[in-house]
């Protein structure tokens, strides 16, 4: 009843009657003011009595501040409102934690970057155990930050910028965050495939100052995949070239990358270089096994489409000469199979793993080089059903199944 009583009594302190009745506003009293003392006015009633007793001068101005930046939309203003609460003596710390970071996020909004982040600092340095329950806001301002960052034209300065957010925050903290970058990539992949890269590039920024080199050369591939995917080959090089360029030490991502490179070469019609780019795979990654056996057995294929079957063969011939470990068998089978050497007992079995569309893909080239184009069709479907966005080898399997669709 003491709620409804201070309603009434307020709205009565607004208004004076008038003929009929009806209710106009006291003379002088903006709209704004008495929508804000409104809202402040709701959460009295929300909260009742008692707690609004105790806090609220505080909790009228926060609302009359969240007001201005939500209602009203006059950012400026919202923003020094925040700022005066919070330095009000004896404020409420959690509410005065809120009040900063709403001041930096409406700075951030009027593009005001040094003051944002000159009042996240200090909401960070006065209440590190209030802001450290607000991870949500945490990651907002790191995205911001991150994206403020990668506007920035030198690499150099992105960098630093970058680092000295994350420096100010807790190591479980960053780590955490960056899980969260990854797994926003993830989700993102197969609706938003350009959204996906950018939430990959805030990992890997992340993931790099964490000193996760391995995990950040990956996520770099990964980003060249996507743009393969998307047909935008120049792109897709440039992203691969990076993983070596920028984690070098990473040797069985660049090994993967420099196939990646091969691979879209490939795709944008350009054979010879990918048969350079599969070559040197082998010359400068020679102790990175899996990549230098699948680039010869690739760039054999490479030389098949051209039509130099000779070269073909010699380039699948070097996987069976150089290459006799246990671990290979299936790839080395494979080779076997392709030049017409099949054994008994020495099946290839289709791998439950990233590869089983590879293999696939050259069940069906053995069928069509022993002349069974219906055979071979059959292993290119299977092909493009086991590849996922858009995955190498899938494009060129549905190639060659519109080149075998075509009549003779």
């Amino acid at each position: 009843m003491n709620a409804l009583h201070g309603i009434t009594k307020f709205y009565r302190s607004l208004t004076h009657p008038r003929r009929g009745g009806s209710m106009i506003l006291r003379e002088g009293m903006s709209i704004e003011v008495v929508v804000m003392r409104l809202v402040a006015l709701s959460w009295f009633f929300l909260c009742g009595s008692v707690a609004f007793g105790a806090l609220s001068d505080q909790a009228r101005r926060y609302q009359e501040a969240w007001y201005l930046e939500n209602g009203l939309h006059e950012l400026s203003r919202a923003a020094s409102a925040y700022r005066r609460l919070a330095e009000t003596e004896g404020v409420e710390p959690s509410l005065a934690a809120r009040a900063l970071l709403r001041s930096g996020a409406c700075y951030r909004a009027l593009g005001e970057v040094d003051e944002a982040s000159k009042v996240e600092v200090e909401a960070r340095r006065r209440f590190p155990d209030q802001t450290s329950k607000l991870a949500s806001y945490r990651i907002e301002v790191l995205h911001k930050q991150l994206d403020e960052a990668f506007n920035v034209a030198e690499d150099a300065t992105a960098s630093q910028a970058i680092e000295q957010f994350l420096q100010s925050l807790d190591l479980a903290a960053v780590h955490r965050i960056c899980d969260w970058c990854y797994r926003q990539a993830s989700e993102k992949r197969s609706e938003d495939p350009l959204g996906s890269i950018a939430a990959l590039r805030k990992a890997i920024a992340i993931s790099t100052y964490l000193r996760q080199i391995e995990r950040s050369a990956f996520a770099q591939k990964v980003i060249g995949d996507i743009y393969a995917s998307l047909g935008r080959y120049e792109d897709a090089i440039a992203a691969y070239r990076k993983v070596q360029d920028v984690f070098p030490s990473a040797r069985e991502a660049c090994a993967w990358a420099q196939m990646g490179v091969a691979e879209a070469q490939w795709l944008r019609g350009r054979l010879a270089e990918a048969v350079e780019a599969y070559r040197a795979v082998g010359h400068d990654y020679p102790g990175q096994l899996p990549q230098v056996l699948w680039s010869h057995l690739w760039m054999g294929e490479a030389y098949r489409v051209a039509g130099k079957l000779a070269d073909a063969q010699a380039a699948w011939r070097w996987v069976l000469e150089e290459f006799n470990e246990p671990a290979f068998a299936n790839q080395l089978n494979l080779a076997a199979r392709l030049l017409g050497q099949a054994r008994p007992g020495r099946e290839v079995k289709m791998p439950r793993d990233e590869f089983a569309n590879d293999v696939a893909y050259f069940l069906a080239v053995e069928q069509e080089l022993q002349g069974h184009p219906e055979r071979a069709r059959r292993y290119y479907q299977r092909c493009v059903q086991l590849s996922k966005d858009n995955d190498w080898p899938q494009k060129l399997a549905e190639r060659a199944l519109g080149r075998l669709a075509q009549p003779k």
